[in-house]
């Protein structure tokens, strides 16, 4: 099929125009000479990213497109791709990792030896919605077994209308007993800043949702415990300048956080939703085995 009919029948149903995302600080010379030009549009950062081919014989999803990632599809041997990812690059969120990393030759290589393009999906994958799309936090609920009763939090200024949190129940009663299914569930010990032993009403936004705000209206609206991915520090100059004024903030707001990671919140997303992308030809999400050595 046609690149340019998929992304811009993607563009329609994730109303790409409409939302603003700003990965402007990842932007190198590298970057600038071989991405679309109109990726790099002011606060729209966000859909067709990099094309090598015109024409799409499968789809690949991921959380990233990793070194890992792009050497997995090189592996399975079929050029003119298409790879649709959550985030436009990849991540190392470990307290020694610089958080978001720009690519490298040997990234572009790939991409062009085996016709690779990109589509990235970072802000609009994070809109709730849980149909053929199952949205960041929808999917999430999904495996963390979460009975989700409504929906909170905007992303931000940017996109006040858009909502990406979740609120509801879980079967534990007591935070020990759910941080220790949630371990079992995902294979990673799960990051807990414990105020009270009582789970109560559950919010969830994933990924980078350890954000003041949010977690201030899902106490609001009656939650005791908030779920998300990053809890924890990186070597990030954004992480360096903010995560201590925002830490004294949330912990102020009391309620308990557990972070289960950046990968294992969000992945699930570009797993779930393949039924959607298939619509276009094969679709196949790849795991990307390297991230679970980079788990914050």
């Amino acid at each position: 099929m046609n690149l340019f009919e998929i992304s811009a029948a993607l563009d329609e149903e994730f109303d790409i125009t409409e939302v603003k995302d700003d990965w402007s600080f990842q932007f190198d010379p590298l970057f600038l000479e071989k991405s679309v030009a109109t990726f790099r549009k002011p606060m729209h950062n966000t859909g067709l990213m990099i094309v090598n081919s015109q024409e799409v014989n499968r789809i690949y999803t991921a959380f990233s497109p990793s070194r890992y990632v792009l050497e997995a599809i090189r592996m399975k041997g079929i050029v003119n791709t298409l790879l649709i990812v959550k985030h436009p690059f990849d991540w190392d969120g470990r307290r020694n990792g610089k958080g978001f990393i720009q690519f490298t030759d040997r990234d572009y290589q790939l991409m062009e030896g085996m016709g690779i393009s990109v589509y990235s999906l970072h802000t609009p994958m994070d809109r709730n919605r849980n149909d053929e799309v199952v949205s960041t936090a929808y999917a999430f609920a999904k495996v963390m077994k979460l009975k989700v009763d409504h929906e909170f939090g905007p992303e931000g200024e940017g996109n006040p209308e858009l909502l990406l949190g979740l609120i509801g129940t879980v079967q534990e009663r007591k935070l020990d007993a759910l941080t220790k299914r949630l371990s079992a569930t995902l294979d990673y010990k799960v990051k807990v800043r414990k105020v009270n032993e009582d789970v109560g009403k559950v919010a969830l936004a994933t990924g980078g949702g350890f954000v003041p705000e949010l977690i201030e209206e899902a106490r609001n609206r009656g939650a005791t415990t908030y779920i998300t991915g990053i809890i924890t520090p990186n070597a990030s100059p954004y992480s360096r300048e903010h995560y201590g004024p925002t830490l004294a903030i949330i912990n102020k707001l009391g309620l308990n956080i557990i972070g289960c990671s950046h990968y294992l919140t969000e992945k699930w997303a570009m797993e779930f939703s393949l039924p959607y992308f298939s619509r276009f030809c094969k679709s196949e999400f790849v795991e990307d085995k390297e991230a679970y050595n980079k788990l914050e």
